[in-house]
């Protein structure tokens, strides 16, 4: 079965992120632009998430337990999870370096509540590093029943082929932006490519289409961790 998906886009809990990126507002509009499946992956954070799966139940849209890991050489890679608890179970083992944030230089970082409400702000940059290098993540989230992903590989910024000039071999799936070109494809054609928006604003949200034998979090992190290099 096809379901269409957009696996990166950012609450305004991401110091980059527009303030009407609520989870709820997110969720709602996937729903209106025809998504199934959506997942809010904020820079090294998750005190969204919970709104969105919320927000998910009431819409009728598969919200997949998410966020982005900025590693120890400012690589980003998403992680996507089964539950909600397996992904806080794995957040609360990385430790982050702690800079207190300046809202006017790097933006507000906002929780909300079920309509939409900021009821609080993160005190703590979210674009520091956490403390822990690329190498390791993809155990340590397989762990915790996810998948760790590169993120948007064909960009320069954060991306781990502009980092380390490759994939390293233990990651068999890739990130792909909504903006890479033909090349990209061909070039990783034997790995399992997703296509996300990484999505900070609400026209930017994307939709992309997978196939899954039902439309589920554990279908997807099934079907994405079994994936084997070069399979047809």
């Amino acid at each position: 079965m096809q379901f269409k998906y957009d696996f990166h886009i950012h609450s305004g809990l991401s110091p980059c992120a527009e303030k009407d990126m609520t989870p709820v507002d997110i969720v709602g509009l996937a729903k209106l632009n025809g998504l199934d499946m959506v997942a809010i992956a904020d820079h090294n954070a998750i005190g969204n998430v919970e709104v969105a799966l919320k927000a998910g139940e009431f819409y009728g849209v598969t919200v997949i337990p998410a966020f982005e890991l900025q590693t120890a050489e400012e690589i980003h890679i998403l992680c996507l999870f089964e539950s909600f608890e397996d992904l806080e179970a794995c957040y609360k083992s990385i430790e982050f370096l702690k800079v207190k944030n300046k809202p006017e230089i790097y933006g507000n970082q906002y929780f909300y509540d079920e309509d939409d409400n900021i009821i609080g702000e993160e005190e703590n940059l979210l674009l520091m590093n956490a403390k822990i290098p690329s190498h390791k993540v993809y155990n340590l989230v397989k762990e915790h029943n996810g998948i760790a992903i590169p993120a948007h590989i064909d960009r320069d910024a954060n991306s781990m082929l502009q980092i380390l000039g490759t994939i390293t071999e233990e990651f068999h799936v890739v990130e792909l932006s909504t903006r890479a070109t033909g090349e990209w494809y061909e070039r990783y054609k034997d790995y399992l490519i997703i296509v996300d928006s990484d999505a900070h604003t609400t026209d930017r949200i994307g939709k992309s289409v997978i196939d899954l034998p039902e439309n589920s979090a554990k279908a997807l992190i099934s079907y994405l961790r079994n994936y084997r290099r070069g399979q047809k």
